[in-house]
């Protein structure tokens, strides 16, 4: 038989066109090798991560915990991050989604009814947890209700343990702020983490609070999560089930100790509720080297449901507000350094100046008085007329020297070299407005009794206590005192700080002699209302006149320290914004504060 000889034109058309299939086929392959291996994490221009999109296509997650540290009490007692068990349901096939003899016995084992359970469970899109209500907290299952739900055998349930990370009844909620979603904050202080993965624009960071102070540390590395494996008809893939998923690391999330005393801080806070306080703030200091004991602060708020626009979640034991008469130790200290008055010379009180509309709150008077008879007695007119002897460059300077003009939170380096200031949003006091003729008579006889332009913190108010029980050292309140990593290494420690003013020091001398006066006040004067209390107790009232509107109002104060003989505690208490005609409410919050403190120092 004869072979027909492919001419050379044959040839060369044939081997053009499986050259180009080969082509085809090499481009081909090449473009599998791109897109499954080369770039399966940042694909096309989006940088679209292939490999994570083909899991989440069968997965389905829910985070279980943040991986946020932990807050602690001083005593390593937990306020935050409580860890229950809940129940969590997956979106899979109705088929697996068991019989309504199962779904009944559920409800009854969830104290639900049927109706209710389907209502939750029908068409779900996403992994979710059984909860309270619809945006509620998750239910906290029983080791009973755990057994007999996995006893059910619906593999679209599972207990797990998760994390709360704002129980209910939480106290300190202001003190330890909130976390939540800030895509520009991300960006301004994370820009290095989000361009390397470790951190997304949607990722929950600290809002306020030491959850904010402390997010850098807090942040932790890495959720822990549960996922649920499907395919495309939402039905289990075998062998996947529900895993765990969690960052692998002994040393993390880290642990903030805290100088606080939980049990303090709730009682303290029922105290509060009980007496109704709906505005107002109170700060309980260590005398030995003005740690924060308790700092708490009304109205309440939920953390789950931050509503900025509120002031429900600022902390008002770090704002500034009208003092009052308290201010009036400022006051009385510089007059006692800079020797203007006579601790024997009297000043009368006819309940009027007689200038200025300058009144007294006795409108009949006091009589005459000394100047430690009229701090007892918190008389205006005796205050009005030391402050003829005094300039505002005098009253500034000792205000400074007391602390109640600045920041005084702790402040200073951390072991990366960061500056930290523990207390978020801590604001400074004020003296004068920034329109205020400060040399204008009238207006420094309101300065001298705490009113018109003057601000003050409940913090900067009781660490003056603390300042003058230490002879005018002045120390800066911490209330972190150190982090740890998960196994109890200390990472950070933040030591205490004693207070340099540039202004100097109130003498040792007037800090005693107003310590005692502050005695005499309970005794003779404005805290008589104290006499009872468990422990014999020192301090000074003030109510400072507030216009709101077209209402007058006022904000109630008492700061002070106790046991007398031998000091431990130094409080400051204020009730912002009451009726002037309503009954004083700082006294007893100040004495219950005070009762609480005893009977926990006698019970260690």
């Amino acid at each position: 038989m004869r072979i027909k000889q492919l001419s050379s034109f044959e040839k060369r058309r044939i081997f053009l066109v499986l050259l180009t299939i080969l082509l085809l086929f090499i481009g081909i392959v090449g473009k599998l090798f791109w897109i499954q291996i080369a770039t399966t994490e940042s694909y096309s221009s989006r940088g679209v991560n292939l490999v994570k999109n083909s899991v989440v296509q069968r997965q389905r997650a829910l985070v279980l915990e943040s991986g946020r540290g932990e807050i602690l009490d001083r005593d390593l007692k937990p306020m935050t991050g409580k860890i229950i068990k809940a129940l969590v349901a997956f979106p899979i096939n109705s088929y697996y989604q068991g019989n309504p003899q199962q779904i009944n016995q559920l409800a009854s084992i969830l104290r639900t009814n049927t109706a209710g359970w389907l209502a939750f469970s029908r068409d779900l899109k996403e992994p979710q947890v059984w909860r309270t209500a619809e945006g509620g907290k998750p239910v906290m299952l029983s080791d009973q209700q755990e057994e007999q739900i996995n006893a059910l055998g619906l593999p679209f349930l599972k207990v797990v343990k998760m994390e709360d990370r704002y129980p209910s009844g939480m106290t300190a909620r202001q003190l330890i702020g909130f976390i939540g979603q800030n895509p520009d904050r991300v960006m301004s202080i994370y820009g290095a983490d989000l361009e390397k993965g470790k951190v997304a624009l949607t990722s929950k960071i600290g809002g306020a609070g030491l959850e904010k102070t402390f997010d850098l540390w807090l942040r932790g590395i890495g959720e822990t999560s549960i996922s649920y494996f499907t395919d495309a008809g939402k039905r289990p893939l075998a062998g996947l089930d529900a895993r765990m998923i969690a960052p692998d690391n002994t040393f993390y999330p880290v642990k903030l100790v805290t100088t606080l005393d939980l049990s303090v801080q709730q009682r303290i806070e029922i105290l509060m509720d009980k007496l109704n306080i709906r505005e107002g703030a109170a700060v309980v200091q260590e005398v030995a080297q003005g740690d924060i004991v308790a700092m708490a602060s009304r109205p309440n708020f939920d953390q789950t449901e931050v509503d900025l626009a509120s002031n429900n979640w600022s902390n008002y034991a770090l704002k500034a507000t009208a003092p009052g008469s308290i201010f009036k130790t400022i006051v009385a200290a510089a007059a006692l350094d800079k020797g203007v008055v006579d601790p024997k010379e009297t000043f009368n009180c006819e309940g009027a100046l007689g200038k200025y509309g300058f009144t007294c709150w006795r409108r009949d008077g006091h009589g005459p008085l000394t100047l430690e008879q009229g701090y007892a007695q918190s008389c205006n007119i005796v205050f009005a007329k030391v402050m003829q002897r005094l300039t505002p460059a005098e009253l500034e300077s000792y205000a400074h020297k007391l602390g109640v003009l600045d920041e005084v939170g702790w402040t200073g380096k951390t072991d990366s070299e960061q500056i930290l200031h523990q207390l978020d949003t801590e604001e400074q006091g004020q003296l004068f407005g920034a329109h205020t003729p400060h040399n204008d008579e009238g207006v420094l006889m309101q300065t001298a009794i705490g009113q018109r332009d003057v601000r003050m913190t409940p913090l900067q108010a009781s660490n003056m206590i603390v300042t003058l029980l230490h002879g005018g050292k002045g120390y800066s309140p911490r209330v972190v005192q150190e982090i740890r990593y998960k196994t109890d290494r200390v990472m950070e420690k933040f030591p205490v700080q004693i207070i340099n003013s540039e202004a100097g020091r109130v003498s040792a001398a007037t800090s005693r002699t107003l310590v005692n006066w502050m005695r005499e006040v309970v005794t003779d004067g404005t805290g008589q209302g104290l006499k009872d209390a468990k422990w014999k107790l020192a301090g000074k009232s003030g109510t400072a006149q507030l216009e709101t509107g077209k209402q007058e109002k006022v904000n109630q104060w008492f700061i002070g320290y106790g046991p007398v003989d031998s000091p431990k505690y130094a409080v400051s208490v204020v009730i912002k914004n009451m009726d002037p005609t309503g009954s004083n409410k700082a006294i007893p919050l100040f004495k219950g504060i005070m009762d609480i403190l005893a009977s926990d120092l006698n019970g260690r």
